[in-house]
C-alpha cells in the first residue's frame, strides 16, 4: 500500500486571490451597469486551499447605503461569475462570498478615540497649570 504524502502549502491560493481581486475590480468598474458597484473598493480576496471558495472583502464609501450595495452585489452575482468565467481563470468556478470589510471602520473609530484622548489629555494639562 502506497502512502500519500500530505500536501505542503503553496502560494497558489494567494496568487490566485490577487489575480481574482484585480479582475473583479475591473469587472465592477467597467462592465457592471449598477453605479453603486462602481463605488466599491475590493480590499482583499481570500481563496480556500482547494480554490473552491473565495471570500471577497469590500469597502463602501461613507455616502453610500451599505444595505443597498449588498443588494446590488447579490443581484449582480450571476453576471460577475459569468464575466470571471469568460476570463478562464478557473477550471471549476469557485463560490463567491462578498463580505463587508470592517477593518477600515475600526481603524477610523480608533483614530477618533485617539484624537479624543489627546484632546482630553491636553485640556487636563491646561487646567492643572
Amino acid at each position: 500500500m502506497r502512502r500519500v504524502k500530505p500536501r505542503t502549502p503553496t502560494g497558489r491560493p494567494t496568487r490566485v486571490a490577487e489575480l481574482l481581486r484585480e479582475r473583479l475590480a475591473l469587472i465592477l468598474l467597467y462592465k457592471c451597469a449598477d453605479p453603486r458597484l462602481k463605488e466599491l473598493t475590493l480590499t482583499e480576496v481570500e481563496m480556500s486551499p482547494d480554490l473552491k471558495q473565495a471570500r471577497i472583502f469590500y469597502a463602501v464609501r461613507e455616502n453610500l447605503d451599505r444595505d443597498l450595495v449588498r443588494i446590488a452585489l447579490d443581484k449582480a452575482l450571476g453576471f460577475i461569475k459569468q464575466e470571471v468565467a469568460k476570463e478562464n481563470l478557473f477550471r471549476l468556478m469557485p463560490e463567491f462570498f462578498f463580505l463587508p470589510d470592517t477593518g477600515l471602520d475600526r481603524a477610523a473609530r480608533l483614530e477618533r478615540l485617539f484624537e479624543e484622548a489627546k484632546v482630553h489629555k491636553d485640556t487636563k494639562e491646561e487646567s492643572e497649570k
